[in-house]
């Protein structure tokens, strides 16, 4: 039984180091770190034994494009399983959230990342951000979305100390993987980077890029995925995918982001994607919007399509 979990565990392992490899822009990415645990009583989960180490599944580090001068450094944890999602995940979400905490606050004083940090250049601070993977290879739990059922977790109390973690289910997973999978298919990965909005925090342009090859770990907790893609002509277009279902609301919202993104050069056309657009029943609606737009260089421009397209939305 401990080999097949062990088996488990590794499944779910190198299927999280293919979408960083791969897909998310880092070739380098590490993974099955040891850390020695520097607190041994407090982040032991048995009572009255002492902690040794911590494993970290995956690591990868970068100059993020979200924040000025700032290195950020992802520590990486690996929870999968075949069986389903329970029904109440609370309890056993926390157990991993508190050993992702622990884990990153070793990490903090270990000599990988004073390593880390004596390479990088142009870097006034570091973060530390967990992401945190709960995936189960279970049909029925294909594109479960947890977020709802674990938002009320309570860590009152505990003690932890962490920069940030990231919580990454099936249907984030789902979302993620699928996309760019998709498009990389179809474009090859040379002709897609990801687009990095402005968030305030990194207004200086001598320090950050308008879009690039890796994938920010904020990315994780977005709805809406943002890609430059240019095709086999050289044309250079902007590519919106969204998470959560069509509504015309949210699509008011997107199109006013798509304008913000001015810092593309000479967009040919702005995509607009969500899961399932269906053109008899939304095109009127969506061209109703458009036309309210004052731009009409700019709403001319715009597409929307279903990224999980059939026949019915030729």
């Amino acid at each position: 039984m401990g080999e097949y979990s062990k088996e488990i565990g590794e499944r779910g392992e190198d299927i999280v180091e293919y979408l960083f490899k791969e897909l998310l822009g880092y070739p380098h990415y590490r993974s099955n770190i040891s850390i020695p645990c520097s607190y041994g009583s407090e982040h032991s989960p048995i009572k009255d034994k002492i902690k040794t180490t911590h494993g970290v599944d995956g690591l990868v580090s970068y100059t993020t494009p979200l924040e000025n001068t700032c290195l950020e450094i992802g520590v990486i944890s690996v929870k999968y399983t075949k069986d389903k999602y329970p029904n109440a995940p609370r309890t056993k979400f926390k157990n991993y959230f508190e050993d992702l905490a622990w884990t990153q606050q070793c990490f903090a004083l270990t000599d990988i990342k004073s390593e880390i940090e004596s390479k990088s250049v142009n870097v006034d601070d570091t973060i530390i951000t967990g992401v945190l993977f709960w995936l189960s290879d279970n049909e029925d739990s294909k594109d479960k979305d947890l977020l709802h059922d674990i938002a009320k977790s309570q860590f009152a109390g505990d003690g932890l100390k962490f920069d940030k973690i990231i919580f990454v289910d099936n249907s984030r997973m789902s979302f993620i993987y699928g996309v760019l999978q998709k498009f990389k298919d179809k474009y090859g990965p040379s002709n897609i980077d990801f687009i990095y909005p402005k968030t305030g925090r990194n207004l200086y342009p001598e320090h950050n890029e308008n879009f690039g090859k890796q994938f920010p770990m904020d990315f994780f907790s977005y709805d809406i995925l943002p890609l430059r893609i240019v095709d086999e002509n050289k044309r250079i277009s902007l590519f919106l995918i969204c998470r959560k279902p069509y509504d015309k609301n949210e699509l008011v919202q997107i199109v006013g982001l798509a304008k913000s993104f001015n810092q593309l050069e000479a967009t040919s056309e702005t995509v607009i994607g969500f899961p399932d657009y269906n053109k008899i029943d939304n095109s009127d609606e969506i061209n109703s919007v458009l036309m309210g737009l004052a731009d009409s260089s700019f709403y001319s421009q715009i597409k929307v399509i279903n990224y999980n397209t059939d026949f019915r939305n030729i």
